[in-house]
């Protein structure tokens, strides 16, 4: 009994930090997505990216694609 409470305690711990970075972390994550598509937006880097790193291109089209988010609350 003793180890689940400290596990469960553990385990809360995790949730109550992943809770406090959540807002910060998708607020960065939005400046991003919204920087690629500007990117992205230029032929000029679109061919460079082609030539030069297409598996780059790739992921940042597939991020600037991105329609779903995490849901806003955890349980």
């Amino acid at each position: 009994m003793a180890r689940m409470e400290r596990e469960l305690a553990r385990l809360q711990e995790g949730i109550t930090s992943i809770q406090d970075s959540y807002g910060q972390d998708h607020l960065q994550l939005t400046v991003i997505k919204g920087y690629l598509a500007k990117l992205l937006g230029n032929a000029r880097i679109v061919r460079y990216l082609m030539q030069h790193r297409p598996e780059f291109l790739t992921e940042f089209q597939a991020i600037t694609e991105m329609t779903s988010a995490p849901p806003t609350e955890l349980e």
